[in-house]
């Protein structure tokens, strides 16, 4: 491993990372890729094999990008539950090529960052390509409902083989991975960090404005949804829980990604079927995530699938809003029941709508101000950064 130009991030030696994204969208594993980034600019550059919206957020903070090495839409069609195909192979024959490029770069680094499942392939074949050893930061649940056993028998050979650390947003994350024949010593849980500020800055003035700026009553309750639309995140669930919450309405924020078109025209029919068209708001994708939780009265959280971390519990905490979660994966990790939120069963919309019932009704300011303090101490920016310096070099 190279020494060389290390220097120190408060109380940790910052070692040199090269981050390793296949895509530049801004789903919640990029968003953590950006906050790391950010932090060790200074010491890390950031290698996109696609090009989107991360890229210019990248830039606008002052972290090296480095230029694009192509070949990388080779494996646009490969999907989680994908099986063993001609189209893969060819896949793989052009990623040896960008493995290799990537390899190349990488040796000027200390540590090569895969954050997604696509870039650790890539990254784990340029380690045997020579390139810097290898973090897989995982933030998926390898579990059978998200993913061919083929492809869950490749990733836990890969990392048991090429990876220097498993970084993992969340115990359920790590045990998932074991549990799939992966290294127990290869692990390192870093839960997601936060900046309290930008939540602390929105204050409870700027709640009407908000809400006539987006066009809703100031006196009605707002359930708010804050994910990507995606079958598994659940939105569907939210439109049930509404149909049986009168006078309740639904702010949708998020947009689809990863080729769900097809979900965002359902979720359109399911409103208009449910007749829910004047309580239901769609907002697409945000930047002022903490203005408009604040305009909310309470905060859904409605995965079918369990969650490998949940950033939008989190958000919902430091927001000072009450959190109505799902109760499976990584979110079991972030919300005690009735202490510092709400968990339901998932994909379970009666259940949901009658705690969100519950929680509009009585929405118990106690709990809100403990989950408030969790989050501003259990998931701060600054001490997940040492969390992970930690957990390279240990």
């Amino acid at each position: 491993m190279k020494t060389a130009r290390r220097r120190c991030l408060g109380e940790m030696p910052s070692p040199r990372v090269l981050f390793l994204s296949y895509t530049a969208a801004l789903g919640g594993g990029e968003l953590c890729l950006l906050d790391l980034a950010i932090a060790l600019r200074e010491w890390a550059a950031v290698q996109l094999l696609t090009q989107g919206p991360l890229e210019d957020r990248l830039r606008a903070a002052g972290v090296i990008t480095l230029p694009p090495l192509g070949a990388a839409q080779s494996l646009r069609h490969v999907r989680t539950n994908s099986r063993l195909s001609l189209a893969s192979l060819g896949a793989l024959a052009q990623v040896v090529g960008l493995a290799r490029g990537v390899a190349r770069r990488s040796q000027a680094f200390d540590y090569l960052h895969a954050n997604n499942l696509k870039a650790f392939v890539v990254a784990a074949i340029a380690r045997f390509w020579g390139g810097a050893p290898v973090v897989w930061h995982l933030h998926d649940l390898l579990t059978a409902g998200l993913f061919s056993p083929m492809n869950r028998r490749l990733l836990v050979t890969l990392a048991n083989r090429f990876a220097w650390r498993v970084v993992v947003n969340s115990r359920a994350t790590g045990a998932a991975f074991v549990d799939c024949g992966g290294r127990p010593s290869l692990v390192r849980v870093v839960y997601n960090g936060f900046r309290r500020q930008p939540y602390d800055a929105v204050g409870e003035d700027s709640v009407l404005p908000t809400r006539q700026e987006l066009g809703i009553p100031a006196t009605v309750p707002l359930v708010g949804c804050f994910s990507r639309l995606s079958p598994w995140k659940g939105q569907h669930i939210l439109l049930a829980a509404l149909r049986d919450l009168p006078g309740v309405h639904g702010l949708v924020v998020g947009e689809a990604l990863f080729a769900e078109a097809d979900y965002r025209a359902h979720l359109h029919q399911l409103v208009a079927s449910y007749g829910l068209g004047d309580r239901v708001h769609w907002l697409g994708f945000r930047d002022d995530i903490p203005r408009l939780m604040k305009a909310c009265t309470v905060i859904a959280h409605t995965s079918t699938e369990p969650e490998p971390f949940g950033r939008v519990v989190v958000e919902a905490q430091l927001a000072q809003r009450p959190i109505v979660a799902a109760a499976a994966g990584g979110v079991l990790e972030l919300v005690t029941p009735q202490h510092t939120g709400w968990l339901v069963p998932p994909n379970d919309a009666i259940a949901l709508a009658a705690v969100l019932q519950e929680v509009i009704n009585s929405p118990n300011p106690e709990v809100v101000a403990r989950a408030y303090q969790q989050a501003m101490t259990q998931f701060d920016l600054d001490a997940v950064v040492q969390q992970y310096l930690r957990a390279l070099s240990d």
